[in-house]
């Protein structure tokens, strides 16, 4: 986990995003609100971060036994670019002293443990410092049957509707291709940051190339609404030694 001088302090975010898969679901009206589409990424990351927690729990209690920490819970977002400077900042205020810097390479420069410090101090302090503090990507597969369904609708009420106003007619060749494409940001040739919009599956016609554009910066794009939602909340759940590590 965390070598004698030097340790990647970024490595537990893949881990947590990976649990994301697995989400669960919420029950599934007819046409689902952007409201419940913001419940159920709730629970969906509230219940993947549970299982990240619980797993960093069991990982402690088994390399660690004699370690002694609180509950395991998650403090607030952050953004990625800073994940490392926060992390640090974390477990410097968990140990009461510095840690060590980050070099370029991205590679993090962990100072040696002062004398009497037990051991697990450390790397518990980190592992801590992963599951309280979330880097927000905007590429966490959410995509539940609720949010599945709103999409639907926008994709063959509202934004028709809207299209039809200016004068065009909209075309989707392929729904569940329109779908996926507004739920899960996706790299387009040499864009460096990836796209969340239904226009990489959706054509206008019988409009010119001004008004095609007014449309597609004006008509409802739920890839462009889905996107600016953020971070969705992690409901206070407290998992470790004396907390409850229930599902949501």
């Amino acid at each position: 986990m965390i070598a004698p001088r030097r340790a990647l302090v970024a490595g537990g975010v893949v881990a947590f995003a990976a649990t994301l898969a697995l989400g669960g679901c919420a029950a599934q009206p007819d046409v689902p609100s952007l409201a419940a589409v913001e419940e159920e990424r709730s629970l969906t990351m509230t219940a993947a971060w549970v299982r990240a927690a619980a797993a960093t729990d069991e990982y402690i209690a088994r390399d660690w036994p004699e370690a002694e920490y609180p509950p395991l819970r998650f403090e607030r977002w952050i953004e990625s670019g800073s994940a490392v400077e926060e992390t640090l900042a974390c477990m410097e205020e968990i140990l009461d002293r510095p840690v060590g810097g980050q070099e370029e390479r991205g590679v993090v420069d962990l100072l040696p443990r002062p004398e009497g410090e037990p051991t697990w101090q450390l790397p518990v302090a980190q592992l801590r410092c992963q599951v309280q503090l979330i880097p927000w990507t905007g590429l966490y597969p959410f995509g539940g049957p609720l949010e599945q369904e709103w999409v639907r609708h926008q994709l063959t009420v509202a934004l028709p509707a809207c299209v039809r106003r200016w004068g065009g007619e909209l075309v989707i060749p392929d729904l569940d291709r329109a779908v996926d494409a507004s739920i899960f940001p996706t790299s387009s040739g040499r864009e460096v940051v990836a796209t969340q919009s239904v226009w990489l599956a959706a054509e206008l016609r019988g409009v010119d190339a001004m008004t095609q554009a007014r449309i597609r910066a004006l008509c409802p794009d739920p890839g462009r609404t889905l996107a600016q939602l953020g971070p969705v909340e992690i409901r206070s759940i407290d998992v470790g030694p004396a907390g409850s590590g229930g599902q949501p």
